[in-house]
């Protein structure tokens, strides 16, 4: 049976954790950190089992080192034990890979994980991702709306260079030439609007219910993943998860409302700084986490 995934001792460093897949050592590394060290007696003055030793002592029989039977320290429950001294736990590394079988102890890193042990994204991983993301949404957008990008331009040049031919006494009404501007940009507005918002839902979701993770995301080494399980989210916690950002954005062309929506867009992304589980807004509507992606070794 394989060792369940985790992080455990690193067998090339003792000074930090390496992340096992289930399958295969990973390069992903981090200071070892014991949860429990603040109450830890290892190095301390302090012998644990000083008062009951004199009784077992008696019944065994202390050795020269004081541990009965006069041998070296007993295991703790659930570590491979040493047969000799300077022997390590671990066993001959495989022919093809330079690290040891798994440990059995597990270790998590310091830090927000996910409930298997994986480390959350950094607020800057997913801050650049975002902006990676954000640039192919709009490009993808100017593609796709280019048409009512070109007539918009064509129709304010026009406007333009007919107000700068026409004398001053014949320039139009000022309420009627700004009726025709307010007119114009609904028409241009709206489908364009409406590009953005299905480019936004259709470029999320797809690549986070096939992928996990959107081109940004796979950039930077992380991916989205349900709060109850891993894997790549389902395409209805997909779409909940990019429906809070998508009304936002259509809050926003609202006059006045859209300095609220604005406001809500960056406390929604924001969030994560402070919050336990670097969840954003959309993350607790969707209930999913972003995770790092461990790396395998090369």
């Amino acid at each position: 049976m394989s060792q369940r995934s985790g992080w455990y001792d690193d067998p090339q460093d003792a000074s930090r954790l390496r992340y096992w897949d289930g399958v295969l050592w990973t390069d992903h590394t981090v200071p070892k950190q014991s949860p429990t060290a603040a109450d830890s007696t290892i190095g301390r003055p302090v012998d644990p089992y000083a008062a009951r030793q004199p009784a077992d002592a008696a019944a065994a029989g202390a050795g020269p080192t004081g541990y009965p039977g006069g041998g070296g320290p007993a295991a703790y429950p659930g570590q491979t034990p040493y047969a000799n001294p300077g022997q390590t736990p671990y066993s001959a590394p495989p022919g093809s890979f330079g690290y040891g079988a798994a440990p059995t102890l597990p270790w998590r890193p310091s830090g927000p994980t996910t409930p298997e042990g994986t480390p959350l994204a950094e607020w800057w991983q997913r801050l650049v991702a975002a902006i990676v993301d954000g640039i192919i949404v709009q490009l993808l957008t100017l593609l796709l709306a280019f048409p009512w990008i070109r007539d918009f331009l064509t129709w304010y040049a026009d406007l333009i260079r007919s107000a700068a031919s026409t004398p001053t006494s014949a320039q139009p009404d000022p309420t009627a030439l700004f009726d025709d501007i307010l007119t114009q940009m609904e028409s241009f507005l709206v489908p364009v609007t409406v590009i953005t918002v299905l480019v936004t839902l259709v470029y999320h979701v797809a690549f986070l219910a096939t992928r996990g993770a959107t081109p940004g995301k796979m950039l930077l080494g992380i991916r989205v993943r349900s709060v109850a399980q891993p894997g790549p989210p389902s395409v209805l916690v997909a779409v909940r998860r990019a429906a809070l950002p998508v009304l936002f954005q259509l809050m926003g062309i609202v006059p006045l409302i859209g300095m609220f929506a604005s406001f809500a867009t960056m406390l929604d992304d924001a969030w994560l700084l402070w919050d336990r589980r670097r969840q954003c807004w959309h993350d607790k509507v969707a209930e999913t986490l972003v995770e790092q992606r461990p790396k395998r070794l090369r």
